[in-house]
């Protein structure tokens, strides 16, 4: 399965449920955005945690960030507000419209 990364609309929607940076005490954690597109690109593609691109974080930072998301409800969260924005729907509508380009 192939697998993109998200969007700046996508991403609006899904920062605002993602936790906190940690204040500037050790090591920054790696950028949210690259993170969250780790798990996805595992979720999506199905392969294991240690085969996770080296761009998103090392395959333990991204399983963390994962176990992270799942105990604070994040994922729940996401899903209800892209619901409520109606995102699906305006993904739908422009998938149709490529599928429709790429086959004319």
């Amino acid at each position: 399965m192939t697998f993109r990364e998200i969007d700046d609309d996508l991403w609006g929607i899904v920062r605002r449920h993602l936790p906190p940076q940690k204040p500037h005490i050790g090591r920054p954690r790696r950028d949210p955005r690259n993170l969250f597109n780790g798990v996805l690109y595992v979720l999506t593609t199905g392969c294991a945690w240690s085969d996770v691109p080296a761009k998103y974080g090392t395959k333990s930072t991204v399983h963390r960030y994962h176990l992270e998301l799942c105990r604070r409800g994040a994922y729940e969260a996401i899903f209800l507000d892209l619901l409520r924005s109606g995102y699906e729907f305006r993904k739908k509508e422009s998938a149709a419209a490529d599928l429709a380009a790429s086959t004319a």
